[in-house]
């Protein structure tokens, strides 16, 4: 199972177990996805769907952020597309359900192995048929999810790649590309850590070779490519560097005066510039934001 994906084995091993289970006629009790950005829940998502996938069962994926309330999701989706039929549904973003909806599920997800589950909506009611339909849910944000719903789910929780990990998924999405000895190492070195990104780089790299008509990656012509796209170590960003040389020449700053640097809102920097940043180490946070020395250090392999 999963042959395609690469990593993530304990993933792998639990979803193949309810794969199994549910090919064997038994329930699948809902199930969620609890990972970081980019780390692959909709793909593994849809694979274990295709490991249940019968004659006439869909995949419906829905972000949780464009349902307004439980009636738009029932009358919209919920009785046209689910309701009686073979589903595998994927909650995307589950953090973001709307209260009225997620009180709803508190009961529909309270089964303890029952085959279907009836909720008033309305004046009427919808059933969930378990024998017919699997629920997973998935979230970047787990600790914003209603606790009692929470304890409903099967949470299956997700790694971060390793470098070895991170290559086969960049040879594996483009296979033609053959790298010279050494080439890939310096390449997975400039990834973020999430298959995402690995994933951007490799058809990045498949749009260079197109570009210049090759099939192989150099060391040389990694190099070129690099400064083409001023790609840096460890996936690093132009405003992710800046916050380091500000902290490098300042000491340390506040939230508010780096946010006066760069020009990005306080909201953004803690969101996102800060996250890669806190991740590999090279800076800190006590009180305000200082830099390490291996923020330090990295600053010197790159041109300023």
């Amino acid at each position: 199972m999963f042959d395609t994906l690469i990593g993530q084995k304990e993933v792998k091993s639990q979803l193949g177990f309810y794969a199994e289970l549910f090919n064997a006629g038994f329930v699948v009790p809902p199930v969620m996805l609890n990972a970081a950005k980019g780390l692959g829940k909709t793909a593994f998502a849809t694979a274990f769907h295709e490991e249940t996938k019968q004659s006439s069962r869909k995949f419906i994926e829905i972000n949780c952020g464009t349902i307004r309330n439980a009636e738009t999701f029932f009358e919209q989706l919920f009785m046209p597309s689910i309701a009686g039929q073979e589903r595998t549904v994927l909650f995307d973003e589950c953090h973001a359900l709307p209260k009225d909806l997620t009180n709803v599920f508190l009961t529909a997800f309270n089964t303890e192995g029952a085959k279907q589950k009836q909720v008033s909506i309305g004046e009427g009611y919808a059933t969930f048929d378990f024998t017919k339909q699997i629920y997973l849910f998935a979230t970047t944000e787990l600790h914003k999810l209603f606790d009692p719903l929470k304890d409903r789910l099967t949470i299956i929780d997700f790694k971060q790649y390793d470098e070895k990990e991170l290559g086969a998924i960049m040879k594996n999405k483009v296979d033609w590309v053959d790298y010279e000895d050494g080439v890939m190492n310096s390449i997975v070195s400039c990834v973020k850590g999430n298959a995402r990104s690995a994933i951007k780089l490799s058809l990045k790299i498949q749009d260079w070779c197109n570009r210049h008509r090759i099939s192989s990656m150099s060391h040389g012509e990694w190099a070129k490519m690099k400064a083409h796209f001023n790609i840096l170590p460890f996936g690093l960003t132009n405003i992710e560097v800046q916050i380091l040389r500000a902290l490098q020449k300042r000491g340390s700053c506040s939230l508010q005066m780096l946010s006066a640097i760069t020009g990005m809102s306080r909201q953004a920097i803690q969101l996102e510039a800060e996250n890669n940043l806190l991740r590999k180490g090279f800076m800190d946070i006590d009180g305000k934001r200082k830099i390490t020395n291996k923020g330090t250090n990295i600053l010197k392999t790159i041109t300023a």
